[in-house]
């Protein structure tokens, strides 16, 4: 016996189509989406999508994720500056963009009306987490910081920076302003 499940493999045009329909439906309506329409979007039966998502919130978390923070490597430059100067521009320029922008938007505006968009922000913002935990602890291990204490800290700034310009309507900090910010997090790192 080989210990193989029966039934089809999982077809990954699908699973790229599903999750395709389900960020486009969040960036234009937020997380009022529903299954039926998921599967309309993206052209497949009902049953494709409850295969591959048991709960509508795992299907919005996966949707959010897939357009902003599995988008963001930040690559190991050898300094803890420089490792967040690369995080800050990263981030900022995945959340500059239009369909991300949009998303965040309809997260912030339905975090204060219900919980699905505080299930994307907590989700995004824990990701978010790990990412700048990473970069603490390559810090640490490099002996630049002592530790990584302050990661949930400049994280917190990382993030409040696109909350607040995105409230205002403002750009976010790109180029120098970007470097800026990335300084500001190396100091809070630090403290």
């Amino acid at each position: 016996m080989s210990g193989k499940r029966g039934g089809r493999r999982p077809d990954p045009a699908k699973d790229a189509a599903i999750l395709d329909a389900a960020v486009e439906l969040l960036v234009e309506h937020g997380s009022d989406l529903t299954f039926d329409d998921v599967a309309a979007r993206a052209g497949v039966g009902r049953t494709s999508v409850f295969r591959r998502y048991a709960t509508k919130r795992d299907l919005v978390v996966a949707a959010a994720e897939r357009i902003t923070i599995d988008r963001i490597e930040v690559p190991d430059t050898g300094s803890l500056e420089t490792d967040l100067v690369e995080a800050a521009t990263t981030v900022y320029g995945v959340f500059s963009q239009p369909r991300t922008e949009a998303l965040a938007r309809h997260a912030l505006a339905e975090a204060f009306q219900s919980g699905e968009g505080g299930v994307i922000l907590r989700a995004v913002l824990g990701r978010r987490l790990e990412m700048v935990t990473g970069v603490l602890d390559r810090a640490v291990a490099r002996g630049e910081l002592s530790d990584a204490g302050n990661a949930r800290l400049v994280a917190d700034l990382l993030s409040g920076v696109i909350m607040a310009r995105l409230a205002v309507g403002e750009p976010l900090p790109r180029g120098e302003d970007a470097e800026r910010v990335a300084r500001a997090l190396a100091v809070a790192a630090r403290t």
